[in-house]
Parts: structure tokens; C-alpha cells; sequence
């Protein structure tokens, strides 16, 4: 039940938590290099993804990562490393070539090969303190408000990111299906315009992590505020764990009826 869970969460979460940095970077990849290729990308944010839960449930399971992760120091090297993303990405020129097919292939004027989209998955995700908030926030949430064994809550992290990267593949493969309305010149606009996009939430990165810093009315109000993911695991998780309650007690009726149906289907 518990990777059932993990599995249905993992697909909700990534479907309405995905715009970020990855995200933007995944669509482009896809784009530029094409499926086969831009899966290795996903492969690299989903092994970012084990490390950060990994590293969360083990060996900083005592440390107070809420404190750390808004720390100035580590969100300006966070959105420096993005803003470094953004700029390669902004700078990127490709050209135009065919196959077979008449289909057309953008390439960059430099190759990239599968370890480096790995590397570039791995760090874009990874580097990026919002995703290690983003995890911090639901195990937490399932230490605090669900009574789940360690093998369980290991079992339900198995499924959610194996969810997330099915669904990530699945986003490269709808992203490449555009590949064919590209020409040279707007898929360099493209690059622009995704790059800039990389940029932007860098300086929004380092920026948030000072005002958070600086004013204690948005640190209330943040430690006020129940995140939208845990609200969603727990209505998942209450309906499932109902609806399972429901099944056993139909199953238990059915094998043996209570005194009180009994009498109900005698005349009055």
C-alpha cells in the first residue's frame, strides 16, 4: 500500500511541483538534443533525487536542515550555480541538420555526451536548495503526521521516485514531439529564452533567501504556513487508508451479517 501511495504522490507532486529550474532545463534538453538523448537528463535529476532523500533519512536525519537550507551563504551558491546553467544555455547556438526521414536535428556547436547531461541533471537538481526544502518539508511531514514503519517509509520513497521519473521521461518525450516545429534560428531564440528564465530564478533564489533573512514577518509567515505537498499526501493517504477500511469491514459483512440487517429485512 505504502509504494501504491508513493507512487500516485510522486506523479501528483511532480506534475504540479515541476516548474523549476529542471524543469525548464529537461523541456530544452528534450528539444535540442532530442529523446534519447535528453533521458539521460532525467536520469541525472532522478539520481539527485535519490542522494537528497538518501542523504535526509541517513546521515542528516539530526541536523536542523530547515536553518541550513535558508541560509544566505547556501542560497547564493545555489543560485550561482543555476545563474551558471542559465548563462551557458543563453549562449548556446546550434545549427540545423538532417536525417533520415527529412526529420531535423539541432546539434551544439560543441558535443554533449550522455555523462555530461547525467553531470548536468545531477548538479542543476541537486545544487538547488528548494528541491532539498522540498524534500526536507515531506519527510518531515511523514515522520510528524504518519505512523509509517522505516521499511514502509522506505517502500513509499521507492515509489515516489520511481513516479517522478517515469513522469520526467514522459515530459521528454512530449517535449521532443516539438522538435520538428524548430528551425535554427528559433531554437537559438528558444535557448535565449530559456536561459534567461534560468537566470531570473537564480536571482529570485538568492533574493528570497535574504528577505527571508532580513524580515522576520516572512519567516512567521513561513513557519505559519502548512505546505500545499503535505496537504496533498495526507487527503491521498485518507482516502486510500479509507477506502481500505471500507473494502475489509464490506468483506467482513459479507462473510458474516450484523443482528441489526438481519432484522432490518423483516416486515414491520
Amino acid at each position: 500500500m505504502e509504494i501504491l501511495i508513493g507512487i500516485v504522490c510522486g506523479v501528483l507532486l511532480s506534475l504540479i511541483f515541476s516548474v523549476g529550474p529542471a524543469f525548464f532545463s529537461l523541456i530544452q534538453n528534450s528539444i535540442h538534443h532530442g529523446y534519447k538523448k535528453a533521458v539521460w537528463y532525467a536520469v541525472g535529476v532522478s539520481v539527485s533525487d535519490i542522494v537528497v532523500v538518501s542523504l535526509i533519512l541517513t546521515v542528516l536525519s539530526n541536523v536542523n536542515m530547515n536553518a541550513l537550507l535558508h541560509n544566505i551563504w547556501v542560497g547564493s551558491i545555489g543560485g550561482l550555480a543555476i545563474g551558471i546553467f542559465g548563462v551557458r544555455t543563453f549562449r548556446c547556438k546550434t545549427r540545423k541538420e538532417t536525417r533520415a526521414g527529412s526529420r531535423l536535428r539541432f546539434q551544439a556547436e560543441q558535443a554533449t555526451s550522455n555523462w555530461q547531461l547525467v553531470l548536468s541533471g545531477l548538479l542543476m537538481n541537486g545544487l538547488n536548495p528548494l528541491i532539498w526544502v522540498y524534500w526536507v518539508t515531506i519527510i518531515t511531514f511523514l515522520s510528524a503526521e504518519m505512523d509509517l514503519t522505516r521499511s514502509a517509509r522506505y517502500l513509499f520513497f521507492c515509489g515516489m521516485l520511481l513516479a517522478s521519473l517515469a513522469t520526467d521521461i514522459a515530459k521528454c518525450r512530449l517535449a521532443a514531439m516539438m522538435q520538428t516545429f524548430f528551425t535554427a534560428r528559433r531554437m537559438n531564440l528558444f535557448n535565449k529564452l530559456m536561459g534567461g528564465i534560468l537566470i531570473a530564478f537564480a536571482l529570485y533564489l538568492v533574493i528570497s533567501m535574504v528577505l527571508y533573512q532580513t524580515n522576520p514577518r516572512i519567516r512567521a509567515k513561513e513557519g505559519e504556513k502548512k505546505p500545499q505537498s503535505t496537504r496533498i499526501i495526507q487527503t491521498l493517504h485518507n482516502h486510500m487508508m479509507r477506502d481500505t477500511a471500507k473494502g475489509t469491514a464490506s468483506g467482513q459483512s459479507a462473510a458474516l451479517p450484523s443482528a441489526d440487517s438481519l432484522t432490518a429485512e423483516w416486515p414491520r
